[in-house]
């Protein structure tokens, strides 16, 4: 049986953070600050998620979430060196996100999140072959699994999406 880890967010900067764990429970889940364009000034403070989490965009990573969505199915990676990725829900969208995960359009959601994306060390724009191996070896895999696992709206009352 898969043992997923319950949901944490950074209690320094409320941004929700990323797991990664072996799936069994046989080691105690890693928790950590998702990847962005610029660097992280702390290390990540696990603690219970609750109603002070800030949501970006889980898609084009815009400080913007207006909704989130939940899948039907879990989203279970095992990177190159052995590690299982599960990618937590609810998934935060922007509004521009969400019409396309409403509209059920994998490719220009993918187009959004490459197009939007920056450099992590310069903060600039990507070069075009940059952005072609980010579409198809990080962003491509990922939305395509997260459409497979038939994602819905997730409605709730009060805090961020």
């Amino acid at each position: 049986m898969l043992i997923t880890p319950d949901p944490r967010m950074c209690g320094t900067c409320f941004t929700p953070l990323e797991s990664h764990f072996d799936g069994f429970g046989l080691t105690p889940p890693r928790y950590e600050h998702p990847v962005r364009d610029e660097p992280w000034d702390h290390e990540a403070q696990p603690v219970p998620v609750d109603d002070r989490v800030i949501r970006v965009c889980d898609f084009c990573t815009r400080a913007s979430a207006a909704t989130a969505f939940v899948t039907r199915k879990a989203i279970i990676a095992i990177t190159p060196t052995g590690q299982t990725e599960v990618w937590a829900e609810p998934w935060a969208a922007c509004e521009t996100c969400a019409a396309f995960i409403r509209n059920r359009s994998p490719h220009l959601l993918m187009d959004r999140a490459v197009a939007l994306a920056r450099h992590p060390v310069t903060g600039g724009p990507l070069d075009r072959p940059t952005r072609r191996i980010l579409r198809r070896e990080h962003i491509k895999p990922l939305f395509t699994k997260f459409f497979q696992a038939e994602p819905s709206e997730h409605h709730h009352q009060g805090g961020n999406a």
